[in-house]
């Protein structure tokens, strides 16, 4: 009987927790994690890099898995869009429930999804919901795999990988959030908007350029 309350005890902190808001992320983290990440892809030839200079923005992220019954997933990362000027500074996004790439409880992944349009990147910028059919979503071509003009009426290509290339493509009842605290902090301006990052009329403050120009580098 003691048994059972613990087991029930933990499994209450284990909901509870889970339903609380997480802290916002540093983008002094989150940036850095993008680039490893990213470059870990790149690497392994995982990505295809002729389908990311198509992309209209990009989306990475560590993505966490729930178990024991609880459905969904929730994760951090950075938004970014591609302007006349190149790529835009990074916004800082969270996500909250459905899947994003997750089809197995209780595992870490890290996820890579290529934004194909405007309009796909306009309902990340605004911290839209994706029902399970608010996007056309697939897994992207790894490597030097051909691409073809049927590729460009998806809104997203997904890479999600935990060790090596394993590629998932869940996707649907997903919150999108935008970490309002951490861009505010990123660049010292406490009203930061994500369209004004991702128009590129937000000046990334030159103690980050750094650090950032590692992921830009990495996207040629």
């Amino acid at each position: 009987m003691k048994q059972n309350r613990i087991i029930l005890t933990l499994l209450f902190t284990l909901i509870v927790g889970l339903s609380m808001p997480a802290k916002a992320e540093s983008l002094d983290k989150l940036v850095p994690q993008a680039a490893d990440i990213f470059g870990r892809f790149k690497r392994e030839d995982i990505l295809n890099m002729d389908l990311v200079k198509e992309a209209k923005g990009i989306v990475i992220m560590n993505v966490k898995g729930f178990s024991i019954g609880i459905g969904g997933s929730g994760g951090d990362g950075i938004l970014m869009a591609r302007t006349d000027k190149g790529w835009s500074g990074p916004v800082g996004i969270s996500t909250q429930g459905g899947t994003l790439g997750i089809d197995v409880g209780g595992v870490n992944r890290d996820v890579v999804l290529l934004l194909m349009n405007n309009g796909i990147v306009t309902k990340w910028a605004n911290g839209e919901s994706f029902g399970q059919s608010s996007a056309t979503v697939a897994a992207g071509p790894s490597g030097a795999s051909a691409l073809d003009s049927t590729m460009k009426n998806k809104d997203c290509y997904i890479y999600s990988t935990t060790s090596g290339a394993k590629i998932g493509v869940n996707f649907g009842g997903l919150d999108v959030d935008i970490n309002n605290e951490g861009n505010a902090n990123y660049y010292d301006k406490p009203l930061v908007s994500a369209k004004d990052i991702l128009n590129n009329n937000v000046e990334v403050p030159a103690s980050k350029k750094d650090a950032l120009a590692r992921l830009y580098d990495l996207l040629k």
